[in-house]
């Protein structure tokens, strides 16, 4: 089963063993690629001679028990270079489809005839041919694949891929000589020599022949009559090329190698005669334990015209140096983790199939990965912002209540203080009403000064309001409350009770004064409408007008009444806050005695007022 939409995730941290296998030794290298830089953790070169692994079942045992302490990483196998083939193949300009028809049929010819099949992989390289290309291509026996892979007993291993010691220098130089554009990298191993041309800083020739460090060391045994291990070490700790050991005989055998190595690069050079004649531009890089015998770089360069240097030191971005004697596995581990600009992998289609499976597992068990940790981020995040609400709301809901209990206590006063003036009202009433009183006596004393006219009653509404009205009629009510003809009360009601109906419905806070003005009809309403019109103008009245005739009652002294030229005047004072209000205009205001003089707006209640009787004074 394929994802599609995972073919370019790859998880941020990648392992691989490389398993670079030799007669001599095994070395094992584990790197990692970790958010695109390149770390080596772990290396080991074991000398099986040394260790005691001669056979393949105790090399399967310590590689596998190596791996498994690993943490049983994917594994990189490196080929030796004699089981392969690598060259150049020139095809004509073909669309893709095309190309891997033209580079198969090209490899069974350079395969031959074999009962087992060829496994191969190409890349493109750049060329200055015109109306040709040019590919890299790398082929081996399947058959000798397997081989390899069963002698060391990982079949069951998760193997990702399998490249030559060609294809891994040619990885290793690169990435660390990238300006390089011509190179002869020769390795010297313990039984083959491996050369590798690149030409424009790509591979254009690799060949290999069977003779390595081994060669001169069964050479020297053969010279010496000793045993194998004492030739090595006498190799090894004894300059054999130069100085009082030199030994010339040895010398002879080493030109031999000299000779093949010779041979093999000038067959190259005469099939391309371009570069044969930048041959001294050529930088040679020598590799490998064959190297390490004293003496032998300076030969080459003094007697074998070979200016051979050791390996570039130093490290790339984001890369490490590759430690001396790994450079092969080294760059294995660059292919397996992509860090290869020319990768060439050899790893059957059965592993390969396998392989991409399990990259496809990890790539979904990593996608899932990461949506378990969005998920959890997301779940953290709107936890954090609910408890935030909740942090906020409970703050909020705090400050509500203590508003409420600020309010509640706010209105716990106002009901207090309230309660104590309301306790106070009735004083500041009959206070405020007595001031009343005597000011609009003051105002009547003024209104009748220079006129001629004179005042018989004064009374406060309350007192004059409760007094019966006048009898028209000389009959008496009938004790049963049906009155008698002629009668001026109303039929239904005593006089006791009308007294008090007009009591509640026409006694207002104020006075009534009753004066008579001596002059003729028009004379004497003329000078009323003046007294009237002066009193409208005073804001201690509400109301100041005359009293209707069907409200008025005899009270004054007819002695000092003129019949016809007695009128009533009712005086009503203007609201004061000291009249008694509605709950909810007292819960809002907290008047003073002094700081609002009079308000038009309502009504007062005749219960109150203090009744006040000018006629007795």
């Amino acid at each position: 089963m394929r994802f599609p939409n995972l073919t370019r995730l790859r998880p941020p941290i990648r392992r691989v063993a490389v398993v670079d296998p030799g007669s001599r030794s095994l070395k094992l290298l584990l790197a990692t690629s970790e958010f695109g830089r390149l770390r080596i953790r772990q290396q080991e070169l074991i000398d099986l001679k040394s260790e005691g692994l001669v056979s393949a079942e105790e090399i399967k045992t310590h590689l596998l028990a190596t791996l498994d302490l690993w943490g049983s990483p994917p594994i990189a196998l490196v080929l030796p270079q004699h089981l392969s083939t690598s060259q150049v193949i020139d095809v004509p300009l073909a669309p893709e489809s095309e190309v891997k028809k033209l580079i198969e049929d090209e490899t069974l010819r350079l395969g031959g005839v074999s009962e087992s099949r060829i496994v191969y992989d190409f890349v493109r390289i750049q060329t200055d041919a015109v109306n040709r290309q040019q590919f890299w291509v790398t082929l081996c026996q399947e058959g000798e694949i397997r081989d390899r892979i069963l002698r060391l007993g990982v079949e069951n291993e998760d193997i990702c891929d399998v490249t030559t010691t060609a294809n891994a220098l040619i990885a290793t130089y690169r990435t660390h000589a990238p300006n390089s554009s011509r190179a002869i990298l020769v390795h010297m191993g313990a039984q083959t020599t491996v050369v590798v041309i690149m030409l424009a800083g790509q591979g254009a020739f690799t060949t290999s022949f069977q003779m390595g460090g081994d060669f001169f060391t069964r050479a020297l045994m053969r010279e010496r009559s000793c045993s194998e291990e004492s030739a090595e070490a006498i190799k090894r700790s004894t300059n054999l090329l130069f100085g009082r050991d030199a030994d010339p005989q040895f010398i002879t055998i080493l030109g031999g190698w000299v000779a093949e190595l010779d041979r093999q690069l000038k067959d190259w050079f005469e099939r391309n005669s371009g570069a044969a004649a930048n041959r001294e531009k050529f930088e040679l890089i020598a590799s490998g334990g064959g190297f390490d015998q004293p003496g032998l770089i300076e030969h080459l360069k003094t007697r074998a015209g070979f200016n051979f240097t050791s390996w570039p030191s130093g490290e790339s971005a984001n890369l490490p140096a590759p430690s001396k004697g790994f450079e092969v596995a080294y760059g294995a581990a660059l292919q397996a983790l992509g860090y290869s600009a020319q990768p060439v992998s050899l790893l059957p289609e059965d592993y390969r199939a396998a392989w991409r499976r399990r990259v496809a597992r990890q790539r979904l068990e990593f996608a899932s990965l990461l949506l378990v940790l969005v998920c959890i981020v997301g779940f953290a995040l709107g936890t954090w912002h609910n408890l935030t609400l909740i942090k906020d709301k409970s703050a909020l809901l705090a400050k509500i209540q203590a508003g409420q209990d600020s309010v509640d206590q706010n209105d716990a006063f106002t009901t207090d203080l309230m309660a104590e003036y309301d306790a106070l009202r009735p004083l500041f009433a009959a206070e405020q009403n007595t001031l009343d009183s005597l000011k609009t006596l003051s105002l009547l004393q003024q209104s009748r000064s220079n006129r001629s006219c004179w005042y018989v009653l004064i009374a406060d509404q309350q007192s004059y309001f409760t007094q019966p009205l006048p009898v028209i009629s000389t009959n008496k009510a009938a004790t049963n409350g049906v009155t008698a003809p002629g009668s001026s009360i109303l039929p239904g009601f005593l006089p006791g009770s009308w007294a008090m109906w007009t009591n509640i419905s026409l006694a207002k806070p104020g006075v009534i004064a009753e004066l008579c003005i001596p002059e003729e009809d028009e004379a004497a309403r003329r000078l009323l409408g003046q007294i009237v019109n002066e009193l409208q103008h005073q804001r201690l009245f509400a109301i100041a007008d005359r009293l209707a005739e069907d409200q008025r009652r005899a009270l004054a002294d007819p002695k000092v009444v003129i019949p016809d030229r007695e009128f009533v005047l009712r005086l009503d004072y203007s609201d004061t806050d000291f009249q008694k209000s509605s709950p909810a205009k007292r819960a809002l205001t907290i008047p003073s005695g002094r700081s609002s003089r009079r308000a038009r707006q309502s009504s007062p209640t005749p219960e109150n007022a203090e009744n006040f009787s000018q006629s007795g004074r």
